[in-house]
């Protein structure tokens, strides 16, 4: 239970997200760079008003996110390497679509005042923001990714299908786990040219094939050992799901296998906790998605026809569910 302390803390808590939004959106941490400035220094790099970028240094500062000392300011190791835009290792990906959340947390108010705003799910793809999507998925990926690839690998994995896999990091880490697996990833075709571009990085770009469309109007083909179905799940409803399982299910041979990945919630709907944020986060992203429960994904594959089902825990409230086609 939550004291009213921490409900108080936790509401406090949203100035810190506010402060980082605004530094990362004023490109306060590639200002700094490698250097020691003032904060007129960075005001002047960054276009800011300098007393009132003075202020917000100082609370980034009090944050552990910079370094303070004397009158001037640098960045910490960690915001560099990730936060600065002239860093290698610079997530671009999660921090502009940190920026686009932004904006669609204001609309949570109405979505439960008067549910989802369905026209918004209208009209053409955005290819600007698939780009960050896709880049922000794989710069997260490393969380899950070596578990769902030691997991997948220990039986053979043989020819993949990864589908709606974005940015190809998890069927890429099982690849690398099974030598002679190769894998056909389906999904956009904006997201598939930055597929292309992160897999070719990691040298696994030979390994796959590519399917772009709709997942519900392609066909998926035929002859595959194992499909991936990662994160794909809370996007859809009941009914959604359950064709896209039965899709799955004629794609796979004998004894072929799905593995989906998800965050899970208990039959109470409260835990874990972040599974039960998530469904927050999918009532303002997706027109019919949330967060499903272990029984509800387990009771969807066994209607449409797998068999032998196993839970592994991931972490954070995400779990990995594998099934066998019967």
């Amino acid at each position: 239970m939550m004291t009213f302390r921490q409900i108080v803390e936790t509401i406090d808590r949203l100035e810190e997200a506010h402060v980082l939004l605004a530094a990362l959106e004023l490109k306060i941490f590639t200002a700094l760079e490698k250097k020691q400035l003032t904060s007129e220094e960075v005001a002047r790099a960054a276009k800011t008003h300098a007393p009132a970028t003075e202020t917000l240094l100082d609370a980034l500062s009090a944050m552990g996110a910079l370094r303070k000392r004397g009158k001037k300011f640098a960045n910490t190791p960690e915001t560099y390497k990730h936060l600065c835009e002239t860093s290698k290792d610079y997530k671009k990906g999660i921090v502009m679509l940190r920026k686009e959340n932004r904006k669609e947390w204001e609309h949570l108010l109405g979505a439960v005042r008067d549910g989802r705003d369905l026209s918004q799910y209208q009209g053409p793809d955005d290819p600007e923001f698939r780009w960050l999507f896709t880049h922000a998925m794989h710069e997260r990926s490393d969380r899950f990714a070596p578990k769902i690839a030691a997991i997948t690998a220990r039986k053979r994995v043989g020819r993949l299908l990864d589908l709606g896999g974005g940015p190809g990091s998890y069927s890429a880490a099982i690849l690398k786990k099974d030598k002679k697996a190769t894998a056909v990833l389906l999904d956009r075709p904006a997201t598939l040219e930055v597929s292309r571009e992160i897999l070719r990085g990691m040298k696994l770009l030979g390994r796959f094939q590519f399917i772009e469309g709709d997942m519900f109007q392609v066909p998926f083909g035929e002859d595959y050992d194992t499909v991936l179905f990662s994160n794909v799940l809370h996007i859809y409803d009941e009914d959604q799901n359950k064709t896209l399982f039965e899709k799955i299910n004629r794609s796979l041979n004998k004894g072929g296998r799905v593995i989906v990945v998800d965050f899970f919630l208990d039959d109470s709907r409260t835990k874990p906790y972040e599974a039960a944020l998530f469904g927050v986060t999918m009532l303002l992203y997706t027109a019919t998605g949330k967060t499903y429960t272990f029984k509800e994904t387990e009771a969807l594959l066994r209607d449409t026809g797998f068999k032998s089902l196993q839970r592994f825990p991931l972490g954070n409230g995400a779990a990995l569910i594998q099934a066998a086609k019967k």
